[in-house]
């Protein structure tokens, strides 16, 4: 099977912008609100990084289980087992760094939880799965009693409560990720399905305001529909030519970008912070600190094409 060369490129934007957040918060305290991200009560345009990789995730779960379609049940259950305990895994060691304490959740983590209950749901009817985020986002309402949303406070990206309230991104993601297999971007069912989730969208905005600390039911429907904005953008380009071909090369290993990250930059970073006694994010020049994020995305590139010729040499 021919694998949708768009999703690769989608993922290789969302894991970038990840990348380039997560160095440039840490460095600089004088961003400019374009840049800005995690304000409470607001949104801005780097808060939907996370959601689009989790939607991108869900696109590739759904290939993913089409190729293991064939696979005896029980060779696909330790299959997926194996893949949710290596994330798991990845999570747990890099919380500390990551998330600022350990076992607390982060995005690997989250990511981790999202893709075991994706594949738990995954052979549901995309009409019950539309049920399902509608049931999720409206548990959310019992939420805005006084003080219930406390439960998101302190935690990084909302602590596991918030998981819940993500995983309608990732499902989304798998819907139409399993209609593109059968029917492409923009089969009627894709079409109808991104109508109603903006009919969500305008439901629970009327009630609950835009807030991505709390992954607020308006923000991830938003959300849902800015990935997908982003997915029709990336195929357009696409189906003209391939000038998106780096983006796909970062889309094929996100995880590994992800750990380079941790390993070069990221832990040494949080070692300086800890002996020098100083605080994040440090009081490097806003420009100073864009340069530097696209600078470590570059050596990213490096160090992964060496990763792979030393693979290929042996």
């Amino acid at each position: 099977m021919v694998r949708y060369q768009p999703i690769d490129a989608f993922r290789g934007i969302a894991i970038l912008g990840m990348v380039f957040f997560t160095v440039t918060l840490r460095l600089s305290s004088n961003l400019p609100d374009i840049l800005r991200h995690n304000v409470w009560g607001s949104v801005h345009i780097g808060d939907f990084i996370l959601p689009m990789f989790l939607f991108a995730s869900g696109l590739s779960l759904a290939y993913y289980l089409e190729k293991k379609d064939k696979d005896k049940k029980s060779m696909l259950f330790k299959k997926v087992v194996r893949r949710f305990i290596t994330l798991a895994l990845i999570g747990i060691s890099l919380s500390i760094f990551s998330a600022y304490g350990f076992l607390e959740m982060d995005e690997v983590m989250l990511n981790a939880i999202l893709f075991i209950c994706c594949v738990a749901l995954s052979k549901l009817n995309w009409k019950i799965i539309l049920c399902i985020i509608f049931i999720i986002n409206l548990s959310y309402i019992a939420l805005l009693q006084p003080d219930k949303l406390d439960i998101f406070v302190g935690h990084y990206l909302g602590g596991y409560p918030a998981a819940l309230y993500y995983l309608p991104v990732m499902l989304a993601g798998l819907v139409i990720g399993k209609e593109i297999i059968s029917n492409g971007l923009w089969s009627r069912k894709n079409k109808l399905f991104i109508f109603i989730i903006f009919v969500f969208f305008i439901f629970f905005t009327i009630f609950i305001p835009l807030n991505k600390m709390t992954a607020s039911p308006s923000f991830v429907m938003l959300s849902i529909l800015f990935s997908f904005l982003v997915l029709a953008i990336v195929n357009s380009i696409m189906s003209i030519n391939k000038s998106l071909n780096i983006l796909e090369y970062f889309g094929r290993k996100p995880l590994r970008y992800w750990l380079i990250m941790y390993i070069i930059f990221i832990i040494p970073l949080w070692f300086y912070i800890e002996f020098s006694k100083q605080s994040l994010p440090l009081n490097i020049m806003w420009y100073l600190a864009i340069f530097i994020s696209l600078g470590i995305i570059i050596i990213f590139f490096i160090i992964s094409r060496i990763i792979e010729y030393i693979a290929i040499s042996n």
